[in-house]
């Protein structure tokens, strides 16, 4: 009568977990699970590893595609921001940049004629603290046309006017006035470069100062 069995004298299958004889081990990895003896050793543990490299390597994957998209949308709505910013009215240009204030000789100041051209140029006098601004060009007429830099209309905006070839264009509404137009009074109402009385005498244009300080409240 045979004794009993000796845990020496059997195998568990690293597949399934059953325990086995070994004689028969080769056998039930064989007819089982179609493998053969060697191919089982360290098996189950192998396939558990690859597994959970597997796992791991598909929450990486995840992770970067996820960081790729948040990256991605975050780089759309910036373009998509400055589309609009270019394509909307926040592109309109602020002041044009000003000359040295010209010099001011009793109660008027006084800009040289000879410094003047067709190309507008601005110029600011300090009323009390506020800066006033105004511009002057030569016109294709041959005379000097000058204005305040604000509208009759538009001034509370702060944007001024900007010249366009022949022309100076307001900053806020987009509306554009001849160059030997400017320098005339607002007879018909509506957007209109504000009007500043200048003469020439001596050959410099000149601006009483008392003409500056009554546009001072457009720039306040």
């Amino acid at each position: 009568m045979a004794g009993p069995k000796s845990r020496a004298d059997t195998k568990k299958c690293p597949v399934c977990n059953c325990e086995l004889r070994s004689k028969n081990y080769s056998d039930h990895m064989k007819r089982v699970h179609n493998m053969a003896a060697s191919e089982g050793q360290g098996h189950h543990g192998s396939n558990k590893g690859k597994r959970a490299e597997t796992r791991k390597g598909e929450l990486v994957r995840k992770r970067r595609t996820r960081n790729l998209s948040v990256a991605a949308c975050i780089l759309l709505v910036a373009l998509a921001g400055t589309a609009v910013y270019l394509t909307s009215g926040n592109d309109t240009p602020g002041p044009s940049p000003v000359q040295l204030p010209p010099p001011q000789v009793d109660s008027a100041v006084r800009i040289p004629v000879s410094q003047l051209s067709a190309s507008a140029l601005f110029y600011t006098y300090n009323s009390g603290g506020t800066t006033v601004r105004y511009f002057a060009a030569v016109g294709t007429d041959g005379y000097v046309h000058m204005a305040m830099d604000a509208c009759d209309v538009c001034y509370a905006e702060k944007k001024g006017y900007q010249q366009v070839g022949d022309v100076m264009k307001c900053n806020n509404c987009g509306k554009e006035f001849a160059i030997n137009s400017v320098g005339t009074e607002n007879l018909a109402g509506g957007c209109w470069p504000s009007y500043l009385p200048v003469t020439v005498s001596g050959g410099d244009a000149v601006v009483d100062i008392t003409d500056l300080k009554a546009k001072t409240f457009m720039f306040a």
